[in-house]
């Protein structure tokens, strides 16, 4: 039977995506991965949160943003060209509203979508006036979210030991990328990929971060070995809290064989109408020369085979809704076991999750979390809490040395660290040896300074972790494949200019236009 106890549930989203920025196209296939993580989750869980606020259901949210992210998201070019994606999506959603008039079950689904569409607009032009950067501080500020960080532009950081000024030098950027959005430093980390190596806990104790998440294992077999597992933050070596991912609700949400996303009445995300309608109906917005883009418009159920049935959004919502209780179900029972256990310490379940599984690739993933709230607000056993009221047990005054791990595939980097993608790291120390001579010179003229920067850019977009994912999982591999060839390229370029090898300030203009992320480096 379950008896009253204080757990905690942490649940975690974390938000990035790689920096693109092309202002050389009108439009950039690969823009279109934040104009869907804008449209599908970021959106949508302002308007969760929102609804949460106004209806007084107790209960906070952790959210990681990624400073690649924080610069999209406050890039006027990108969110201009985010108002026409929105604008088009208006559109297409009323040829669909005529194409299917006489198609009953699927014009639900597409009055369904004009009306989302209409909101959605609404909601950034109107309300957030194209901020919403703005809203997640207020929504901190009303107690449904707490936010943290990520380590500047995602780098895989035991990679990067053999430099420890490379992880210094992103972990400055980190702090000053999250002062300059909302106006503090932060107090909590996420670390890219849960990538954590022995001694990393000093690197962030000298930039003054307090706590970080790590893969279970990474917890579990820490040195000693912590006496409630991941069910409580462990102390480490430097002073900082570290907690575990717990495995069993991720299971429930991740995996693709037991997971809820998985059950046949939601929606299939890879049935949209851009592969099934011709190029002349969708108009050039949504093509790529040949290649069609995404619309967000999928009318199909996952249901089985190749023969999907209709789309039913009120059926998948009311899904997700049963989905959340026994989710929550689940944790209440686990902390109520846990307890009597835990007689020093109120029983803490960490569950993070990429913030686009919510909306963009689990599309009902927005109604599952609202749900959440709502369950657990009845709840005697647990409470949705912020990261920032962690405790570690204060009979454990032991400290923990994790060990290295990360999570993904194996949970021990071989995503970040294999045959395949190995030439990228002999390169970035090549790199970042000649960026270091560089700085040596103490350059004194304006424009030696900013080449600098602009080298420091280039090398810090080098180190994103998902150029190695991308090209390892072989998606987008191509493209992550030009994009540190790029990087690299108009590195030795911005050394050569430095150097006074030649003089042409228009090719340094090009490059900063294009990847203008962090612009205090040019003080």
């Amino acid at each position: 039977m379950i008896t009253d106890c204080n757990g905690k549930l942490f649940l975690l989203l974390h938000a990035h995506l790689p920096f693109v920025r092309n202002p050389s196209y009108d439009r950039f296939l690969e823009e279109n991965w934040l104009f869907e993580a804008l449209t599908e989750t970021y959106l949508p869980l302002v308007q969760t949160l929102s609804r949460l606020a106004e209806k007084g259901i107790p209960g906070t949210i952790n959210l990681s943003v990624s400073p690649t992210l924080l610069a999209m998201l406050s890039d006027p070019l990108l969110l201009n060209r985010y108002s026409v994606h929105l604008q088009k999506l208006q559109e297409l959603a009323k040829k669909e509203l005529h194409r299917l008039a006489d198609d009953y079950e699927k014009l639900q689904v597409a009055q369904f979508y004009a009306s989302r569409m209409m909101e959605l607009a609404e909601l950034w032009e109107e309300r957030l006036h194209r901020d919403i950067l703005a809203e997640f501080l207020r929504l901190e500020k009303r107690g449904k979210l707490s936010l943290l960080t990520c380590v500047g532009t995602h780098p895989f950081l035991p990679a990067y030991q053999a430099e420890p000024e490379s992880i210094r030098m992103q972990l400055k950027l980190t702090v000053e990328a999250f002062q300059r959005a909302f106006g503090r430093r932060p107090r909590g980390v996420w670390l890219p990929e849960c990538g954590y190596f022995d001694g990393l806990d000093g690197y962030l104790a000298k930039e003054g971060f307090e706590f970080f998440f790590m893969e279970t294992h990474g917890i579990l077999l820490a040195d000693p070995p912590p006496r409630f597992g991941v069910f409580a933050p462990v102390r480490t070596p430097a002073g900082l809290l570290a907690l575990g991912r717990e495995q069993s609700s991720s299971v429930e949400v991740w995996s693709r064989q037991r997971g809820y996303p998985g059950h046949p009445d939601y929606r299939e995300f890879y049935r949209d109408i851009a592969q099934e309608l011709d190029s002349q109906y969708l108009g050039a917005y949504f093509m790529a020369k040949d290649t069609p883009i995404d619309t967000g418009f999928k009318y199909y159920r996952i249901t089985g085979g190749e023969q999907k049935s209709v789309y039913r959004p009120w059926q998948a919502m009311n899904l997700a809704r049963e989905h959340a209780r026994l989710f929550v179900a689940n944790r209440e029972a686990q902390m109520a076991e846990l307890a009597p256990q835990m007689p020093s310490h109120s029983p803490c379940v960490l569950c993070p999750y990429d913030a686009e599984l919510f909306g963009h690739w689990w599309f009902e993933g927005p109604q599952f979390i609202e749900s959440v709230f709502e369950w657990a607000a009845s709840s005697r056993i647990l409470q949705l809490a912020s990261v920032d009221g962690m405790r570690n047990d204060p009979d454990d005054a032991v400290p923990h040395n994790p060990i290295f791990s990360s999570w993904g595939e194996n949970g021990f980097a071989s995503v970040w660290v294999n045959p395949q993608v190995e030439f990228i790291y002999p390169k970035f120390f090549k790199m970042f040896s000649l960026f270091q001579s560089a700085k040596k010179t103490n350059p004194k003229s304006p424009l030696q300074k900013r080449i600098l920067a602009q080298m420091e850019r280039e090398l810090v977009l080098f180190q994103a972790s998902d150029w190695a994912f991308m090209i390892h999982n072989n998606s987008a591999g191509g493209y992550a494949k030009n994009r540190l060839a790029e990087h690299e390229r108009d590195f030795m370029k911005l050394l050569s200019l430095f150097q006074g090898v030649f003089q042409d300030e228009s090719l340094l203009n090009e490059i900063e236009l294009r990847d203008n992320i962090f612009p205090w480096l040019n003080r």
